[in-house]
């Protein structure tokens, strides 16, 4: 029997990236596959403006127009408030899942209004670590599994934080911007304002899951200390990383550098605040690729206006607003949320959720199903 597929490519995994996957997955498995394609729209440029003033609701940009989505907000929430941090109107995908079998999205929403007008619809894969804008309750009232890819950017981040923590404590990044402003910074080699190595140095992790994993050899090889606070991690996996299990109290005033991995949960928002971020040493680096909204953003800003040096990748809102006092702060070194951004972690997202749906469709295999127990239930 052929499988109707739909991918839906974005400007990070493209259409034809899911489709060589698939296929390649499909063809192990014996799978007979009609795979038909969709891009999103993209409406915006490259390089977006920072606003002036906040969003009315809460989004991230993915490569839209910061308006138009503000624009459509309203009807979006209506529509389906359970979705989040997607791509296009929330019901775009109405018109074409009509007769589609299997459904593969990264930035694309799969709103409660979309599965219900795909009534053969059978698994859907969603290409990144939280499958944020795919509507799960609706799947799993109908048994239907939806596959992650958990893991699929740490190395990137892992090798994001390496070089940016670099570029930042050794003045790379403030010397190549005066000398793009036509400046020769001589102070940069002051001892007052050169920076440590890394070596002998300690290193906090707030959280160790894939992205901590993926870090722990490249710290090594640096000659880091690592210490962690997470409280779900085991015992041997940290002594497999050579790290330390410390308290978050201990870890933040220890630290020469801290780093914030935790994934963004009601257990984790705002764990990070005013309290938090006095304990820690006066030439801390804190680091956050995160979520921002794990760390309380007023708190932060008021410590790196006492000087407190930080790497910052991630905002609320995003874009960060033309006024954040981050922009103008010498201390801060900012990205605009790129951390996890390489071409392998675009096609290990592509490659982990074609090999899982097909697997599903030819055994039943539920790996990385993030509902597993709602599907179990139903098939039991």
């Amino acid at each position: 029997m052929t499988v109707r597929a739909l991918v839906v490519g974005d400007r990070f995994i493209p259409a034809a990236l899911f489709v060589d996957a698939l296929r390649a997955a499909g063809q192990q498995h014996g799978l007979e596959l009609d795979v038909a394609t969709l891009a999103l729209p993209y409406p915006s440029a490259d390089r977006l403006p920072l606003p002036t003033a906040a969003p009315d609701a809460e989004f991230r940009p993915m490569w839209e127009q910061p308006s138009e989505m503000s624009s459509r907000a309203a009807a979006d929430l209506a529509a389906d408030p359970t979705i989040r941090e997607y791509s296009g109107a929330v019901d775009l995908l109405l018109p074409h899942v009509a007769d589609v079998d299997l459904l593969l999205v990264h930035l694309a929403p799969v709103s409660r209004a979309v599965v219900a007008a795909a009534p053969r619809l059978r698994a859907v894969g969603c290409a990144r670590g939280g499958p944020v804008n795919v509507n799960v309750p609706s799947l799993s009232a109908r048994g239907i599994p939806v596959f992650n890819c958990p893991g699929r950017n740490s190395r990137a981040v892992a090798e994001f934080l390496a070089g940016a923590i670099i570029a930042h404590t050794r003045g790379i990044t403030a010397g190549a911007r005066a000398l793009g402003e036509g400046d020769w910074r001589i102070g940069l080699y002051a001892h007052e304002h050169v920076g440590h190595e890394l070596f002998g140095r300690t290193c906090g992790l707030i959280g160790f899951g894939a992205v901590g994993h993926a870090f722990a050899p490249i710290a090594r090889g640096f000659g880091l200390r690592l210490v962690v606070h997470d409280p779900y991690v085991a015992d041997a996996d940290l002594a497999a990383a050579d790290a330390e299990r410390v308290s978050l109290d201990e870890l933040l005033s220890t630290s020469h550098i801290v780093l914030t991995l935790a994934r963004l949960t009601d257990e984790t928002r705002g764990m990070i605040g005013a309290r938090e971020l006095a304990l820690l040493q006066p030439d801390a680096l804190f680091v956050n690729t995160a979520r921002a909204e794990i760390v309380d953003n007023q708190a932060l800003r008021a410590a790196v206006s006492r000087g407190l040096r930080v790497i910052v990748d991630v905002f609320s809102p995003e874009p960060t607003l033309d006024s954040d006092p981050l922009l103008r702060a010498e201390n801060a070194l900012l990205t605009p949320h790129i951390a996890g951004a390489s071409r392998e972690a675009a096609a290990r997202g592509a490659r982990g959720v074609a090999d899982a749906v097909a697997a599903f469709l030819a055994t039943g295999a539920l790996t990385n199903c993030v509902n597993a127990a709602a599907v179990a239930g139903r098939s039991g």
